[in-house]
């Protein structure tokens, strides 16, 4: 029996997760601008990106038009400080969040489905020591409320 190899991409897409008895849908490639709750415009692929994933969220959610969904935007606190995570995390991450949520308002979803909130830096998916993956923990979840 022979083996056969095919190249290509592979489209990274939705991931739903299980946290306790709530369903997530984590989506960690949504860029934002530095320290801004704008999707990044400098560079004209990743805001093309950004639509695209906003595109599919929106595609995605129109399908479940009775559920309600919390989007919490996240941040990384790298001085590891509360004054850090109150008075600058949580309000961009808030924004963020809004962010996301009026883009999907403009692609036609209800805006009173959706409630935006700012976790900052409180619930990391890795260990913001770890430079490499620390990306991972800007991101922005939603939580499907039943």
């Amino acid at each position: 029996m022979g083996t056969t190899q095919c190249r290509g991409e592979i489209p990274i897409d939705v991931l739903v997760i299980r946290d306790g008895d709530r369903l997530k849908m984590r989506i960690s490639n949504i860029t934002f601008a530095p320290n801004s709750p704008a999707f990044f415009a400098a560079d004209e692929a990743v805001l093309e990106r950004n639509f695209e994933i906003v595109n599919r969220i929106a595609e995605i959610l129109g399908r479940y038009r009775s559920y309600q969904f919390r989007i919490e935007g996240h941040a990384v606190n790298i001085s590891g400080t509360q004054r850090e995570q109150q008075e600058e995390l949580i309000p961009l991450s808030r924004a963020r969040a809004e962010t996301v949520l009026q883009a999907l308002v403009e692609r036609g979803l209800d805006q009173r489905r959706f409630t935006a909130v700012g976790i900052g830096g409180a619930d990391p998916i890795v260990p913001h020591t770890d430079l490499e993956n620390r990306w991972r923990n800007r991101r922005v979840e939603f939580v499907l409320i039943r």
